[in-house]
């Protein structure tokens, strides 16, 4: 299967593939401060060249272990946001990003819980997790949401914020997930 053939659906949205079209789109979220300076891997300010090398980057590793999605609106197509994981030995871990314009409106949560449903229907890992800052709030509430139980804090460096911060660190036991709960109003477009 290729990488442009898999899709992911749920009730309001549509997870594929990142294309060279998604760049406009992409480079508004990523270069808001608001994504940006509470992620631990964009930069702030966003170099111009950077989303075209992203979407090539993503694109070039996808594969099984490993796959971003581009969150968009159906049924319109509009980008609104990245969500992807990242396996290695027996874990795979969740990172998510929105447009502002869509927060607090479930779409974090709505596209981690069909990503975390995606990577234990399609893996062998026997969890997924993933990081929040404390000083994020909202992104904690994502996860919390979505089904991850967080298993503590401690002060992570990041350098590419110059900083330490604070971080939380959440986890779903694939013995824990339970995908018919989620299912509720799901197209289950997987193609």
């Amino acid at each position: 299967m290729s990488l442009d053939e898999i899709q992911l659906g749920t009730e309001r949205l549509l997870l594929r593939a990142p294309t060279v079209s998604d760049a406009d789109a992409l480079r508004a979220i990523v270069a808001d401060p608001r994504v940006a300076l509470t992620t631990a891997s964009i930069p702030h300010p966003y170099p111009d060249s950077g989303v075209l090398e992203f979407i090539e980057r993503v694109r070039a590793l996808a594969g099984p272990d490993r796959r971003n999605f581009a969150i968009t609106v159906s049924p319109s197509g509009s980008l609104i946001g990245m969500v992807g994981f990242v396996s290695s030995d027996r874990e795979a871990e969740l990172a998510y990003m929105l447009s502002p314009e869509q927060w607090g409106r479930g779409y974090a949560t709505e596209a981690a819980r069909e990503v975390v449903r995606f990577v234990f229907g399609s893996t062998r890992v026997s969890a997924v997790t993933a990081r929040a800052m404390t000083a994020n709030p909202a992104s904690e509430n994502v996860l919390r949401r979505a089904g991850f139980t967080c298993e503590g804090e401690d002060d992570v460096e990041l350098p590419i914020r110059g900083a330490v911060c604070r971080t939380s660190f959440w986890r779903i036991e694939r013995e824990h997930h339970d995908p018919p709960i989620w299912a509720t109003g799901r197209s289950d477009r997987q193609t």
